[in-house]
């Protein structure tokens, strides 16, 4: 276990790709498991109800694949699809929990007296980081350029956050 925090530590790093990720269903399996525990995990300590944070993860997990695997296929790289998914959701997983303790300090400020400023930019930085990390597994997993993955991670970001406002507003 360690040695598989160790590999997504170092892709969150930049050190390693989708390709040093070994090729198996039970990996995959394990981390799409964890991925989605520590996205419900996040989105329960934000005092979200259960179902729709069960929603939300599930559509993540679904824009996640889809768009992942349509991607690959469309450019000729199918083949890529188990280890580049194992990877974006560990490291997706990963970062959920760095997210955790921030979002719940960012929960405790308060944004009129401007106590939020710290936790707030710590939390920008880490969502730029994810963008980041997306890019270079996808850099890798496409065999392109980096700006064109970054370009990907955003799309799929803005994807999510747009789908997610329109499924589950939050007044």
């Amino acid at each position: 276990m360690i040695a598989l925090f160790n590999l997504f530590l170092d892709i969150c790093l930049l050190r390693k790709g989708p390709q040093d990720v070994p090729s198996s269903a039970a990996l995959l399996q394990l981390s799409l498991s964890i991925y989605i525990i520590a996205g419900l995990v996040l989105l329960l300590a934000l005092e979200s109800q259960v179902g729709p944070a069960l929603f939300l993860v599930l559509l993540d997990l679904g824009l996640l694949t889809g768009l992942t695997y349509g991607l690959l296929n469309m450019l000729g790289r199918g083949s890529r699809f188990g280890q580049t998914l194992t990877a974006l959701a560990g490291t997706g997983a990963l970062l959920q929990l760095i997210a955790w303790p921030l979002l719940g300090w960012l929960n405790q400020t308060d944004v009129q007296q401007g106590t939020a400023t710290l936790p707030s930019l710590l939390y920008l930085a880490l969502l730029g980081w994810n963008i980041v990390i997306t890019g270079h597994i996808l850099r890798h997993a496409l065999s392109t350029t980096l700006a064109f993955g970054v370009l990907y991670a955003f799309g799929y970001l803005m994807s999510f956050w747009v789908l997610s406002d329109w499924l589950v507003p939050t007044g």
